[in-house]
């Protein structure tokens, strides 16, 4: 039989033993723990690394973009081809003037050089669309540089002479390349294609178009990757999660407020509560879906900014409810206990003691709930969302001369030179933008990624960074404001 000391060395000895299979459990799942870390965070590292490479060179590269489409027809004028010296020109007759600008505006320009951001409308071959016209600085390069003047034009319909604005632009500097002229002048800004024999008598036109420098956030999409850019998805995508914003968070807020502090505790606030967790893991199609019946075809709402931003507010509701009661519970009970024993009312103690002490969650959990909706793309394609857009929704603003004021001065300027012109007033219509077509950045980077072209993958690669550093950025935000609002509470 051992003795008591044998059997005191066997315990120490049993113990000991236990202790270091405890100590090497410990330390094999630390190690376990800091592997998976360390392996998440080197494929985020390359992920980033090659997203970087890819999308880098689209980010900061520069490129020419024809304002004057192929698409649209063929455009046609006549001029006049002469060589001097060495050089061809081409003169080009005299324009008339089919103007977006108010007349009265361009009366103000006659007699002085103006270049003129220009397309020809098809059909058509001496009368001249002008999108643009600005008087022309020393060295400024446009698609037409030129002299407005006033010529009298006989009208088809009614065989009467009317007063016109024209064009006289100035001749351009091409080079001839066998029987198709092609050239460019003013350090490339021009581009002139000429069908015809290289001689000094008439030739037709095909297209004069101005290339216009742009880069990666001021391009519309395009059929080319190199002259494709985000303009119109990074708006649309600002201007959408503005509408999800002013939707959700007051509604979310005040939601989570009264569930927490007023509705009383009974089986229909259980119901509500067990609702409010369900939808916060709905998948976002069913969102969309519900928005495609409800919005688009009974309210009749659209396809528009305003859809699509109460679409994604229904989807981060949830959230911004969860994350303003869990706030809301964060705040010691004491607070208000104290408040309502120096007599302060319900209202009173929310309004000035939780809501500031909890408002650093609530902004937090609002920011991160931006922050999942502007990544969203299901939702936006089933309600309609547009995957190519070459414009931007409508200005809040805008300086339009009225139909009839114009028709009015037409008439008069007809008869007498010196009738008074009509004046330009400024139209607000700040809710127009609401109801106007869209595109976000995850539809843009989808559309380009599902293209063959390694071009495209690039361009959606540097949409990628962009769509990163706008997420990034609102919980950069999220933490800063949290990071101030604690500090200020005094407990």
């Amino acid at each position: 039989m051992p003795s008591g000391k044998e059997l005191l060395t066997s315990d120490t000895t049993l113990l000991r033993r236990q202790l270091a299979s405890r100590k090497r459990s410990d330390m094999l799942f630390g190690i376990t723990g800091l592997s998976f870390i360390a392996l998440s965070l080197l494929v985020l590292f390359a992920l980033g690394i090659n997203l970087l490479v890819e999308g880098w060179g689209p980010l900061w590269q520069t490129h020419e973009i024809k304002s004057d489409a192929s698409g649209f027809g063929r455009r046609e004028t006549v001029g006049s081809l002469r060589k001097v010296g060495e050089r061809w020109e081409l003169h080009l007759d005299t324009l008339q003037l089919k103007s977006s600008t108010p007349e009265a505006e361009l009366e103000k320009l006659i007699g002085k050089k103006v270049v003129v951001d220009a397309r020809l409308p098809r059909g058509t071959d001496r009368e001249l669309d002008a999108e643009t016209i600005a008087v022309a600085a020393p060295g400024t390069t446009g698609a037409i540089i030129g002299t407005i003047g006033t010529s009298m034009v006989k009208d088809e319909q009614t065989r009467e002479a009317k007063r016109t604005l024209v064009i006289a632009p100035e001749p351009m500097s091409i080079e001839a390349d066998g029987e198709v002229l092609a050239g460019a002048t003013d350090g490339g800004r021009y581009a002139v294609e000429v069908t015809g024999k290289p001689d000094s008598g008439k030739v037709g036109i095909s297209s004069i178009v101005s290339l216009v420098t742009k880069n990666f956030f001021t391009s519309y999409p395009s059929r080319f990757p190199q002259a494709a850019g985000i303009l119109s998805a990074w708006v649309g995508t600002l201007l959408v999660m503005f509408v999800t914003m002013v939707l959700a968070v007051p509604l979310g807020v005040a939601a989570g407020v009264y569930l927490e502090e007023y509705a009383p505790k009974n089986r229909l606030t259980a119901i509500i509560e067990v609702n409010i967790a369900n939808l916060a893991g709905v998948p976002s199609i069913i969102w969309g879906l519900m928005a495609l019946g409800l919005f688009v075809y009974i309210l009749d709402l659209g396809r528009s900014v305003l859809t699509a931003g109460m679409t994604l507010g229904l989807l981060v509701l949830p959230i911004v409810i969860i994350a303003t009661r869990e706030a809301i519970r964060s705040i010691p009970n004491t607070i208000r206990e104290a408040a309502i024993g120096l007599g302060a009312t319900k209202w009173q103690t929310v309004r000035y003691h939780i809501l500031p002490y909890s408002m650093s969650g609530i902004l937090t959990g609002a920011i991160i709930a931006m922050s999942r909706a502007i990544g969203e793309t299901a939702p936006l394609v089933t309600i309609g969302a547009l995957t190519f857009i070459a414009f931007l929704p409508p200005p809040p603003a805008e300086y339009r001369v009225a139909d009839a004021d114009r028709a009015a001065y037409s008439e008069a300027a007809s008869a007498n030179a010196d009738a008074p012109k009509p004046t330009a007033t400024l139209h607000f219509q700040p809710f127009r933008w609401l109801g106007s077509g869209y595109t976000v950045m995850p539809i843009q980077l989808f559309q380009w990624i599902s293209r063959p072209q390694k071009a495209f993958h690039e361009n959606a690669a540097a949409a990628g960074i962009v769509l990163l550093v706008m997420t990034l950025g609102l919980n950069a935000v999220a933490i800063a404001i949290r990071y101030r609002l604690r500090k200020a509470i005094k407990w």
